[in-house]
């Protein structure tokens, strides 16, 4: 039964979506392979519910891809390594791809010492980073993910006004014997910024305490946190956290950037910007050279797996069952939204709201290619 859906909304078939989504990027010369592996990044974010990173980012994909600023088919070369670890250059090449032969590295590194970790330059944005913590749960394995946006980033330190980081997302996964597995997925800002396009697309505002305009005045108009403005690091003002936030935030710096090689937004240059020059170098992912960490540990270097498993299932089970507060039928596990969003879409569809399903509109005509995802 077709579920009933916004007005505003079109409902689109999963594989159908992936499929066209495939031959977009075929089209612009990816191999079969590595275009099967980056529209599966896209398309896995809208079937779980994460909206601001699968398709409407794909018309972004398209314009870097045809204008050469990220490469199609990069060659993905570890140049540094030691038994657990590695350097990777992702040749800047489309990140989504970058992101999982990277991730393969630190998976294979964990199979044969018990841990990878593997940090990367030269990449470009990839996504959903939970998609690759999510790689080593097949390996009973516990993935870990995140990734800086190059040069880019608009997000100041506690207390500053110069925007030196982007929202520099963690994803942590971990193995569970009944579904679903763990998957912490989250940007170290108080929002990822994809979620203030949704609502600058459908004219909605946002909540207080995202955003703070130009003139460092809380706001809920999303076309705020441009000319000035910025999201806030996770916890907000210092008052409630948010140096705890910017600390997350200088992490994944250091771990995706400082350690790799890559771009960080903490540059001289960022001091003497004008305006106009800050603007263009404020937004997520448009960042040169973007830095990414990725890791893998075997599970059964600290006990067999079949015990953790075990302790899994039953700690999520206590935390479920335990009492709730005044309005609240239930309480969630990291990853259990997810696992119900992409149960119920694979089976009655993927709703996209009606500038998404515009933008692929635009892109059909701009390649001559049908778009044939209506379920």
């Amino acid at each position: 039964m077709t579920p009933k859906i916004d007005a505003d909304s079109v409902l689109v078939d999963a594989k159908l979506l992936e499929q066209f989504v495939v031959t977009v990027f075929t089209i612009l010369g990816l191999t079969e392979a590595n275009a099967r592996d980056a529209a599966a990044v896209l398309v896995k974010s809208d079937i779980y519910g994460i909206e601001s990173h699968g398709v409407p980012r794909l018309a972004g994909y398209v314009r870097r891809l045809k204008s050469g600023d990220v490469q199609a088919n990069p060659e993905v070369e570890v140049v540094r390594e030691l038994p657990s670890t590695a350097l990777v250059d992702g040749a800047n090449g489309l990140g989504m791809i970058v992101g999982q032969r990277a991730m393969e590295v630190a998976i294979h590194k964990a199979n044969d010492t018990g841990a990878g970790f593997v940090s990367v330059r030269n990449s470009s944005h990839f996504g959903i980073a939970g998609f690759y913590a999510r790689m080593a749960l097949e390996h009973d394995m516990i993935g870990f993910c995140m990734t800086n946006v190059g040069s880019g980033g608009s997000t100041p330190p506690t207390g500053g006004r110069t925007g030196f980081f982007g929202t520099n997302p963690i994803a942590v996964a971990a193995p569970t014997n009944t579904p679903p597995a763990f998957v912490m997925d989250f940007a170290t800002t108080v929002v990822a910024s994809g979620k203030l396009q949704i609502a600058q697309r459908r004219n909605q505002e946002v909540p207080l305490g995202w955003i703070i305009n130009g003139n460092g005045v809380p706001s809920t108009n999303p076309a705020e946190r441009h000319g000035g403005g910025y999201i806030l690091p996770l916890g907000g003002l210092k008052e409630t956290s948010g140096h705890k936030g910017y600390g997350l935030l200088l992490l994944v710096d250091i771990l995706s950037g400082v350690l790799s090689g890559a771009a960080v937004g903490a540059t001289a240059s960022k001091l003497t910007m004008d305006g106009a020059e800050a603007e263009r170098a404020r937004s997520d992912g448009a960042g040169d050279n973007t830095g990414h960490f990725f890791g893998a540990l075997r599970v059964d270097g600290f006990r067999p797996v079949e015990e953790f498993k075990a302790e899994m299932d039953e700690m999520f089970r206590v935390i479920r069952s335990s009492e709730k507060l005044p309005g609240w039928e239930r309480i969630y596990v990291h990853g259990e939204t997810e696992w119900e969003a992409e149960r119920d879409r694979l089976a009655n569809g993927i709703p996209l709201d009606l500038p998404t399903y515009q933008s692929l509109e635009g892109v059909s005509a701009d390649l001559n290619i049908p778009l044939n995802v209506k379920m």
